[in-house]
């Protein structure tokens, strides 16, 4: 097996995120059949859990497609900079934004047609 890294760059931070895998040789001739949705999914929960950054499919895309076109040319690690929207999950709850506070307009019902399909109405008990 061979090893092969990612090394991510934060664009404005210049902090650097790196993952490695090994591949058995099948995997190097063939890395698109390695990259299945669990193990891309698996790439981004740890990323973003190194980088406290949130991927975006499309971020997600484009190291895997990267990754891939280098790991078939050769290379054993591949570099990519991306400029990630950072997640602060601490400050989630300190949220200012009220959002729209207007109560919609009540829209009532239309009763006066109803009736009972097979006999009467059943007793009411309200006791």
């Amino acid at each position: 097996m061979v090893q092969y890294s990612l090394n991510i760059t934060q664009k404005n931070t210049n902090q650097q995120y790196r993952y490695t895998v090994d591949l058995e040789q099948y995997y190097e001739d063939e890395p698109t059949f390695f990259f299945t949705p669990i193990v891309c999914n698996k790439i981004k929960n740890e990323l973003e859990s190194q980088s406290k950054c949130q991927i975006n499919d499309m971020h997600l895309k484009t190291i895997i497609k990267t990754w891939i076109q280098d790991i078939k040319e050769g290379y054993r690690d591949c570099s990519l900079i991306l400029d990630l929207p950072v997640t602060n999950h601490e400050n989630i709850h300190n949220i200012t934004e009220l959002g729209n506070q207007e109560i919609p307009p009540l829209i009532y019902p239309e009763i006066s047609n109803l009736e009972p399909k097979i006999g009467a109405l059943p007793p009411l008990d309200f006791s």
